[in-house]
């Protein structure tokens, strides 16, 4: 077991700083945790949806049990690496899963770090998807202490991006032919933010801070 951090000291590493989280973190109507083998179920009938799929780059289609407790493991291994952080969006009224939340390449020395998400059909239209990833930005620019947050949006996904701006992003650029999907190139939209940029105004990112309560749920 490594010894446990001095009280007081802010951890310097990405490997401490993830090591010092404590979810869930709560918004003002969502939790985000840690992916858990109880919601595979959940999992696997969100991920029937179509549309996921052609707006993501890997997920499986079909999606199986087994894709799903692959995943949590997954989850797990690169969360123990400090290399990708993944969250399950669970709507804090009913324990139902709304969707799921992703910061990947935390290994990256310009302190630059890509969010990515995505919600179950029922839930969208409803600011869950903002809320969400409003919670994600303060995580990433607070304990994790990132600089800068990119995410790619496939073109032709309008929704997204209005997540995304509404979310305080700002569309940087069209990057041609920069994915390959389903036997062909695809362009996908840029969009930054950086931690000196202004806070969404109010209203348009709703939740309030993300915040973890001492280890309880």
């Amino acid at each position: 077991m490594s010894p446990r951090r001095p009280r007081g000291r802010r951890p310097r590493s990405i490997r401490e700083r993830v090591r010092a989280l404590r979810p869930p973190f709560r918004t003002r109507r969502l939790e985000l945790r840690w992916p858990e083998a109880a919601l595979n179920e959940q999992v696997v009938a969100l991920m029937k949806d179509r549309a996921v799929h052609r707006w993501t780059l890997r997920i499986p289609e079909p999606y199986s049990r087994s894709d799903a407790a692959e995943f949590v493991r997954r989850a797990r291994l690169n969360r123990r690496a400090a290399s990708n952080l993944a969250f399950q969006i669970v709507r804090r009224t009913d324990g139902r899963l709304v969707g799921g939340l992703g910061l990947h390449r935390l290994d990256n020395p310009a302190g630059t770090a890509e969010v990515g998400y995505l919600l179950a059909r029922e839930f969208r239209g409803q600011g869950y998807a903002t809320e969400a990833v409003g919670g994600l930005v303060r995580l990433a620019f607070g304990p994790l202490g990132f600089h800068r947050l990119i995410a790619h949006v496939f073109v032709g996904n309008r929704p997204s991006e209005r997540v995304l701006e509404r979310s305080g992003f700002r569309r940087e650029g069209r990057l041609r032919e920069a994915v390959r999907k389903d036997g062909r190139w695809i362009d996908v939209i840029l969009y930054a933010r950086v931690r000196s940029d202004p806070a969404p105004a109010r209203g348009r990112s709703s939740g309030g801070a993300a915040r973890s309560p001492a280890r309880a749920k």
